[in-house]
């Protein structure tokens, strides 16, 4: 069977393979037949799904699996339709019914959309070589607002690394930190630190030979600040990377050969790759499961691309120049100015491309709070381009990529429906409320099949990505918090104002976060629900069969609620700047007396510090005694193949001494220079295999059976922890820094830094509002 990734057939083909599917799926499901015969044709289908769900990465096995499994929810929601709605006799349960009914069709709606989208995802070859004559000329644009000297300059040292021809490339600081109007505040506290913040910048920018560039006010926030550059700048190519997104040292050797290839292509996308774990996965203990944005990147964008639908995610991305100036610049009308850009860009016929080969590695979130805040604008921006940018009434595109821009669009209404689901039980737990009319029998018959097939088919398509039942619980976690504001949203579009992320937080001990409260709320509500269910269970015998469906209904989503509520729990964090796992030979300079250099190995580095292991055999002489608080030089060893390697001067955080040999904890802080960031740019992020290998790690399968028992044991932790923290006297809250950026222990205090954007809105990595929306993980 031919795989996925080379089938030999065009475009007609998959369409008339996928109109054959559709055809057969709505005969098939609009076919009447008994509540037997419909039990028996639920079990076939999921035996049919279990055969096929190993195949998927073949063509053929995985339009089957996805027709047999629409047939079933198809047939689903013609009996929800036609035998199952209350009549006008009871107006409350009608329009209860209609309004669960009416989110059933949105869920099943995404369904087939995530479907289209995931027939047939592609992935491309490398390009073709370019000789160094047509190289076009690249601009590489760093935005930032207020991050910290340390940390950007990790990143424009990394980009100053990328391999490119140095006279064909230029790497600029977009600072809307120290413009004129900051420098000029009414404050005097404010305007001090804008034009100190500007001298260490500049000062900064000199020393790695990268452009700085400010401007007179801070207008449009992130699309303000890259179109003044823009104005300034001519190169054939823009590539953008976020304040805290470093890159590889071969992101342009992959990219620009595509632009080569194809004159009407405007953007080469490529994955987001967070060395830190979101505050969900990190508060839940997830370990080492697939990101939360994995599923997005590693597998939705590629089924978007097939469809040219690939959009502009904000960072990591190359787009031509001459495409943007078509636009007139970066978007700038909504706070999502990614989508929107490339939206635009995409109604003149231009072409984009996904390329799934992680060359960043950025910072997410480290608060409840602020994932919180940060999932909030990109809600708030992709319902204001719904609304004020609708695909459907936007000339120029294909059919093909409007579906794809709706389907990243229209995810974001999953709070509204989420809740609604979790509040549907409830209506008749509490107020007799009948969302059903149907005997125990055929809700069975239709319901448990079409349960069933859904969750086998989002694990069949992102087993590898996205484990069973972790979209539910994020996609909780945030819905009492993300309501008002799309809500808000759709009440007045233009009204939406962005507001940057804090990503610098850390939590010296767990506590509940600030804004616990609604999640909390939300968990005793469905407690209360189930303590309602045993006294109706006890005293109204003739409401059991009914009490069997609805009491089912609710304990399955108190379990994701009581999972979700672990997400409020922030867990201690041991280490403020996130470690990345290497193995790179390095040179330590002896002492004065000694001279010499000495081998050891990294074994770990962030950018702020490195743990340097130094061997201690018998006989050999060691290059000075180490202490806590001295000096120590090193660079990697010419074996690392990195040519303009220096000297790093550190300091030493720790000294251990394991197995018969030295660990060093050493700590950048204070003590780099523009070419000593380059090193150490170069050691942490030179090789875009890491981020591939850690990326294959984690994306493992897990199956339902193992999916189901995890779910109990977050939501058993999840009530546990909570409970655990609100029995105890609740310290005073306050976020701190315990440690260095270097990772080493230390009592400074540092203020919350803000970040000027994180990973893109359209793609957030949660699955549904309901198990089947679940195949469109976004937007994720």
């Amino acid at each position: 069977m031919p795989s996925l990734r080379a089938f030999p057939f065009g475009l007609a083909f998959r369409l008339l393979l996928w109109l054959i599917c559709v055809t057969s799926v709505i005969i098939l499901a609009s076919i009447p037949t008994s509540v037997l015969a419909q039990a028996l044709l639920g079990l076939v289908a999921v035996a049919v799904v279990l055969v096929l769900r190993g195949m998927t990465e073949s063509l053929l096995p995985r339009l089957a699996l996805l027709a047999v499994a629409s047939i079933i929810v198809l047939r689903y929601w013609f009996w929800r339709l036609l035998h199952t709605l209350p009549g006008l006799e009871d107006p409350a349960s009608f329009v209860a019914a209609w309004a669960l009914f009416a989110v059933e069709t949105y869920a099943i709606g995404v369904f087939f959309l995530g479907s289209f989208i995931m027939a047939d995802p592609v992935r491309h070859r490398r390009p073709d070589p370019v000789s160094v004559e047509d190289l076009p000329t690249v601009d590489i644009l760093v935005p930032t607002l207020n991050e910290p000297a340390e940390l950007l300059s990790i990143t424009l040292a990394a980009a100053r690394n990328i391999a490119y021809p140095q006279h064909l490339v230029q790497v600029v600081l977009c600072d809307d930190g120290g413009t004129d109007a900051r420098c000029a505040d009414p404050d005097p506290l404010k305007a001090a630190d804008a034009r100190m913040r500007r001298e260490e910048l500049q000062s900064l920018c000199a020393e790695l030979g990268v452009t700085y560039m400010t401007r007179a006010e801070n207008r449009h926030a992130k699309a303000g600040n890259l179109n003044e550059a823009l104005m300034q700048l001519s190169g054939d190519l823009v590539v953008i990377f976020d304040a805290d997104h470093a890159p590889t040292r071969d992101f342009l050797a992959r990219t620009v050969g595509y632009f080569a290839e194809n004159p009407k292509l405007f953007l080469v996308q490529t994955p987001h790759f967070f060395l830190n774990d979101d505050p969900v996965a990190r508060n839940l203990g997830l370990g080492a499961s697939p990101p939360e944005n994995e599923m997005f990147y590693s597998q939705l964008h590629e089924g978007l691309d097939r469809w040219g639908g690939a959009f502009f995610c904000g960072s990591a991305a190359v787009l031509r120049r001459a495409a943007l100036d078509e636009v007139g610049g970066i978007s700038g009308n909504t706070i999502t100015e990614d989508a929107e850009t490339a939206l635009g860009i995409h109604a003149r016929g231009w072409e984009s491309r996904y390329l799934n080969h992680a060359m960043v590695a950025g910072l997410q979130p480290e608060t409840f709070g602020s994932f919180i805040q940060q999932r909030g604008r990109w809600a708030t921006g992709m319902i204001q381009l719904l609304m004020t940018c609708n695909p459907f009434r936007i000339r120029g595109l294909s059919l093909f990529q409007r579906l794809c821009y709706f389907n990243s669009m229209s995810y974001w209404l999953f709070p509204v429906f989420r809740l609604v689901l979790l509040m549907a039980p409830l209506s008749y737990l509490f107020f007799g409320i009948e969302l059903f009319v149907t005997t125990a029998g055929e809700a069975m018959a239709f319901m448990s099949s079409y349960l069933v097939i859904t969750y086998l088919v989002q694990n069949a398509l992102f087993g590898r990505t996205r484990h069973p039942f972790i979209s539910e619980i994020y996609e909780i976690a945030q819905a009492p918090y993300l309501l008002r504001a799309v809500i808000g949203t759709f009440i007045n579009p233009r009204k939406a104002s962005f507001k940057v992320t804090s990503k610098t937080e850390t939590v010296n001990v767990a506590v509940l976060s600030d804004v616990y409260a609604p999640l909390l709320a939300l968990f005793g509500l469905m407690l209360t629900g189930l303590g309602v269910l045993a006294w109706r269970w006890y005293a109204f015998p003739g409401d059991r069969d009914t009490l069997q469906i609805v009491g089912a209904w609710a304990v399955f989503n108190t379990l994701l609620v009581s999972a979700a509520l672990r997400a409020v729990v922030e867990a201690r964090q041991r280490r403020s700047a996130p470690r990345c796992t290497v193995e790179i030979p390095a040179l330590v300079q002896g002492d004065a007396q000694d001279g010499a250099q000495h081998p050891a190995l990294v074994t770990d580095i962030s950018y702020g510090g490195a743990q340097l292991l130094l061997s201690s055999r018998p006989g050999q002489r060691q290059p000075q005694r180490y202490s806590r608080g001295a000096q120590l030089e090193f660079m990697p060893a010419p074996a690392f193949g990195f040519e303009d390697a220096v000297p790093v001067q550190t300091t030493i955080a720790s000294v251990q001494v394991r197995d018969g040999n030295i660990v060093l904890g050493l700590d950048f802080t204070g003590a780099r220079s523009g070419a000593a960031s380059r090193t150490i740019a170069a050691m942490l992020n030179g090789d875009s295999e890491r981020w591939r290998a850690s990326r294959a790690a984690r994306c493992q399968r897990m199956g339902l059976l193992q999916g189901a028992a995890q779910l109990l044991v977050l939501s058993a932790g999840g009530v546990a922890s909570v409970g655990a923290i609100l029995m105890r006297p609740r310290p005073a809250r306050k976020v701190e820094v315990v440690e260095s950026a270097s990772g080493w222990l230390t009592s400074a205090p540092i203020e919350r830094q803000a970040f000027i954007e994180g990973p893109s809105a359209y793609a957030p990595a949660t699955g549904s509002a309901h198990p089947v929306s679940s195949l469109n993980g976004v937007r994720a």
